[in-house]
């Protein structure tokens, strides 16, 4: 491990780029952007550049990294192979937000700014070989977060979800806080690699109860982050209430940050006491997917019922760390194919409810598909293709993924947690075929009669295509992703040993 003395600044420089480079692009677009004639094009142009140059870092550096500390970031493949999901959802969001902005009066050069910190944050969040790296990461993110859910100040309901994202974001902030003082205190570092090596060695006696207390703390704060039950009441009113562009970010990006990071802290602390989380991660896996399952069945908001949906998609991602203490290599990669699953389809549903919207109005009702599927046959086929997915349903990549991730529990004897899981999964298929029912079955209203004359923009349509063939690709080939997945999970741990 290196200190901050002796670090090869430039080499440390080249190594964060990926997300660093999102830090230079927020910069200038804040400093240059409100002094030009047209700051959305200008703000646009730098934040989507960005976003292209920063995955052509982490791709260069994916290839070319053997592992690497430099005492505050782990420069290994997994960090580059997350930041490449991050990447991916973020650029695809740019591209959904260009003329969303337009038409809501809301282009201005802050909201590509506010969008580059929260990449920069994510980045900070995976890569952190320190806990207090990681919780600077999370704050960085979780700030811009708050401002974007309220983007549209004239809207009521979007300044409630800013206010409520806030109030209990922060209230997640002080437990894991809190937790990260419990664990320094207990074992005298927050250093992850260290903590990892030496496990419960570094706490005996009384200060193996702090010990468990910080990781409870911990515990709690990061199921806030990631929606888990029962700290998920948030996630409904705050994706219902945000901009239909920054609920696609939340719901893809901030996901898949969540769990990201929470795959390093297991790894480097929750194997002290494999027993005891393995129980917790049963009861909270098998409470999130159904309870958010339930939840979903009763709505009639496509916002909504992506929110609830998420929730569930949580549970599922977190079957398969019951056998983490067994096949760590196994499960961080069935997650991470997973994670990135979740990000194509939900990006590709949402992307259907944005080339919906008009007038300044969303149109996000699941009353509003209502005849889509015939005024509409590719937008309809399309979304019932991304709700089958969503649903695990063959020969998607949706599918592949809960098979690999239920697949884990399996092997390791934990059948009953992966037989509720396949369950809950066959709930699912009921509100995941609401929409496609009201495309194809619902009655016309006078409401829904405009459908025929909405106007997809061509970066909106970019995005489906680009969705709707990836998920298809990636479910009936997934080898190639998941050998590049495989092979960064296998460098991470072998590096780190």
């Amino acid at each position: 491990m290196q200190t901050l003395l002796n670090i090869n600044w430039m080499q440390f420089l080249f190594q964060s780029s990926p997300w660093g480079l999102s830090l230079v692009g927020a910069l200038i677009i804040l400093l240059v952007g409100p002094f030009l004639k047209k700051p959305h094009r200008f703000s646009f142009g730098v934040a989507f550049a960005t976003v292209l140059a920063s995955l052509w870092l982490a791709w260069t550096n994916w290839m070319q990294v053997a592992g690497d500390n430099s005492g505050l970031f782990l420069f290994d493949k997994i960090t580059y192979l997350f930041v490449l999901f991050f990447l991916i959802a973020a650029g695809l969001t740019l591209l959904l937000s260009y003329s969303y902005l337009k038409m809501f009066g809301l282009a201005r050069p802050e909201y590509y700014s506010l969008l580059l910190f929260a990449v920069f944050g994510m980045g900070c969040m995976v890569a952190a070989s320190d806990l207090m790296v990681f919780f600077l990461g999370l704050e960085i993110m979780s700030v811009a977060l708050y401002v974007l859910a309220g983007f549209q100040r004239s809207n009521s309901l979007c300044v409630e979800a800013s206010l409520k994202y806030f109030l209990i974001g922060a209230f997640a902030s002080a437990f894991l806080l809190l937790g990260i003082a419990f664990i320094y205190g207990a074992s005298g570092t927050t250093d992850l690699v260290l903590l990892h090596e030496k496990g419960m060695a570094l706490a005996s006696g009384d200060t193996r109860t702090y010990m468990l207390l910080g990781l409870s703390l911990l515990a709690v704060g990061l199921g806030f982050k990631i929606a888990a039950v029962p700290f998920h009441f948030w996630a409904a009113d705050v994706y219902e209430g945000s901009p239909v562009v920054v609920t696609t970010f939340m719901a893809t990006a901030v996901k898949a940050a969540g769990f990201a990071a929470l795959l390093r802290i297991i790894w480097a602390l929750f194997q002290w006491e494999p027993m005891l989380f393995t129980k917790v991660i049963w009861i909270g896996a098998a409470l999130t997917m159904t309870i958010g399952n339930i939840a979903a069945l009763v709505q009639k908001n496509m916002k909504r019922m992506l929110a609830y949906s998420s929730i569930a998609h949580a549970g599922y991602a977190l079957v398969p760390l019951v056998a983490f203490a067994n096949q760590s290599a196994a499960v961080v990669s069935s997650v991470a194919f997973y994670l990135l699953a979740y990000i194509l389809m939900t990006t590709g549903a949402f992307a259907v409810l944005i080339s919906l919207t008009g007038e300044g109005k969303e149109n996000c009702r699941m009353s509003d598909l209502t005849g889509l599927g015939y005024k509409k046959p590719f937008l309809g086929f399309v979304m019932t293709f991304f709700m089958l997915s969503l649903a695990g349903m063959p020969p998607t990549m949706g599918f592949f993924g809960k098979y690999y991730m239920f697949l884990q529990a399996v092997q390791t004897g934990y059948v009953g947690l992966a037989v509720l899981g396949v369950l809950n999964s066959v709930v699912s298929v009921y509100y995941y075929l609401g929409p496609v029912v009201a495309m194809y079955f619902g009655k016309e209203t006078e409401e829904t009669k405009g459908l025929t004359h909405i106007w997809i923009p061509q970066s909106v349509l970019a995005v489906i295509w680009l969705a709707f063939l990836a998920v298809a690709f990636f479910g009936l080939f997934p080898t190639n992703i998941l050998n590049m997945i495989q092979t960064s999970v296998s460098s991470w741990l072998v590096a780190v040993r």
